[in-house]
This record gives C-alpha cells, sequence and structure tokens, in this order.
C-alpha cells in the first residue's frame, strides 16, 4: 500500500470529540464533530479537496482528492469513494430501519447486530450515532434521517491508523446541503470549546442576521487588564479567530447577510476589552 498521506496530525480532531454538547435537545450527542475543526486538520496536513453533494441525501461530505467516486457500485451502495489501490473507502447507503428511527432505537438496534456503538454525536446539525463494525473493520456514523431510514456513511479499514484518523477528519465534514447561521453558530461553539475552553458563548439571532461571540478569561478583570503585558498578542489571536470565522461564513456563501461579532468580556460582563464587528475593530480598551 502507497503512503497515504506524509503524516495525518489530528489531535485537534481527538480533543473535538470529547467537547460539549453544542445544542439542547433529548436526541442532542454530549459529543460534537463539526467542520470547524475538521477544516483546521485539513489545512494543518496541507490536504487537498472538495465537497461532494450526495444528492440523494441532500447531504454534503469532504472527499480528498485521493479518493475518486467509483462508477460501479454494488447494489446497495449510492456512493462509494476508493484511492488509486483500492484499500481505503468512503461509502454511503440510506438503510431501511424497522425499529425506533432515534438515536437511542438505532444503538440498540447496532449493539444487537454486533457493532460497537462510540455513542452519539452533534455533527454539523445533524444528531448521529458513531459505530464500529470489527467484522469488516470499519466505523460508521449513522444518522436518523427520516422515519423508517437511516442514513450511513462508512470508512474502511479503520486498523490501519492513517485511516482512522482521515476517516475522524472526514466524518466531522458531513453536513446538511443547506446549513442555517444557527448550525454554523453551533459549529463556532463546539469548535471554541477546544481552541478556547468552557469560558464563551455564541449566540445567534432570531432572524438569522448576526452571530456574536463572548469571550472572557478568568485571569483578566476590570482592576488586571491594565496589568497584562501579552495583549499586543492576545489581540492579534483575537483577530485571527474572527478572520477565521469570517472566512467560514464566506464557505457558506453568509458573509454578506450574517453580522460576525466578536466581544472579549470580563467574567462579570461588566466590562468589554476588544470588540470586532463588521471586519473592523470597534473597541480596544488598550487605545
Amino acid at each position: 500500500m502507497k503512503k497515504l498521506i506524509p503524516m495525518l496530525f489530528v489531535f485537534v480532531l481527538l480533543a473535538a470529540l470529547f467537547a460539549g454538547a453544542a445544542a439542547d435537545s433529548e436526541e442532542t450527542s454530549p459529543r460534537t464533530l463539526n467542520w470547524i475543526t475538521a477544516r483546521r486538520s485539513i489545512i494543518q496536513n496541507s490536504l487537498n479537496g472538495s465537497y461532494y453533494v450526495i444528492e440523494d441525501f441532500d447531504t454534503d461530505i469532504w472527499i480528498p482528492d485521493f479518493l475518486a467516486p467509483q462508477e460501479e457500485i454494488p447494489e446497495g451502495w449510492y456512493y462509494i469513494f476508493t484511492n488509486e489501490e483500492n484499500t481505503v473507502s468512503v461509502k454511503a447507503r440510506m438503510v431501511r430501519f424497522e425499529g425506533d428511527c432515534t438515536l437511542s432505537g438505532l444503538e440498540e438496534a447496532v449493539t444487537e447486530m454486533g457493532r460497537v456503538s462510540d455513542g452519539a454525536y452533534w455533527v454539523n446539525g445533524y444528531n448521529a450515532l458513531v459505530y464500529e463494525n470489527k467484522e469488516d473493520d470499519s466505523i460508521t456514523v449513522g444518522i436518523p434521517y427520516e422515519e423508517g431510514y437511516v442514513l450511513e456513511f462508512v470508512f474502511a479499514p479503520i486498523s490501519d491508523q492513517q485511516v482512522y484518523n482521515l476517516a475522524l477528519i472526514l466524518m466531522s465534514t458531513i453536513q446538511p446541503h443547506q446549513m442555517t447561521v444557527q448550525d454554523v453558530a453551533l459549529m463556532m461553539d463546539a469548535d471554541l470549546n477546544y481552541s478556547w475552553g468552557p469560558n464563551k458563548e455564541v449566540r445567534f439571532s432570531d432572524d438569522g442576521s448576526g452571530i456574536t461571540v463572548f469571550m472572557w478569561d478568568e485571569g483578566i478583570t476590570s482592576e488586571t487588564f491594565g496589568k497584562v503585558t501579552n495583549w499586543e498578542a492576545s489581540r492579534e489571536d483575537k483577530i485571527n479567530t474572527y478572520n477565521m470565522y469570517v472566512s467560514v461564513l464566506e464557505e457558506f456563501n453568509m458573509n454578506g447577510d450574517v453580522l460576525l461579532t466578536l466581544k472579549y468580556i470580563s467574567p462579570e460582563e461588566d466590562l468589554s476589552f476588544l470588540t470586532i464587528s463588521g471586519g473592523e475593530i470597534v473597541y480596544d480598551a488598550a487605545q
């Protein structure tokens, strides 16, 4: 087997697997997989690829260039992507589901079939179950799609660590073809769980016209701000974070319609240190 990629770093994704819940419902998972964090790994690993629209399911998935869609597809599958040696595969299909078409019902069913459940995840707007099949050496993202049907994305062979690492990235790119502002805000929230930590809040307007990110550092208050010695570097980091999220909005064709605001505030929310909105620094307490 040819070397898959020089070296696939996935510590960003591994950390994101245990991020906190990104939405609020009974079926929402306690962990998240999201495009923004996957995007970090794609850039970090210098992977080239593009999104494929799985038109039958109105769902998208990012596929690297070294995996190509196959023309001859066995019955039961809709899409299959493989490498040149046909040793790595990403498959998609819709399966009939006779039981309770919820995450808990799906987990019960796959467990009875001998699969090993990795638990529930929020995946870019989808509530999904991740499970492994030891017999065919694969890992699957199963999404209750509509009553009686489950959308499955299957990645193999996961006994190859490089393929498993790649699968973590690709399964984090699965998303509805039409994303909402709420979905993107929740992606940002999940990504910040890794890149910033719990001291943040992401809010979005009901009409979808704005996303506001509040960030604070427990060590910086109105009394201690004047003693901060690394404010220049901290401000630059937050500008970079803002610009990165703007580029995400651009990818979803939302940048012209959604006003992104980042506010760096005190833990008590009684003082603002930095506000970036509309691509400009609106307020900087150091100036």
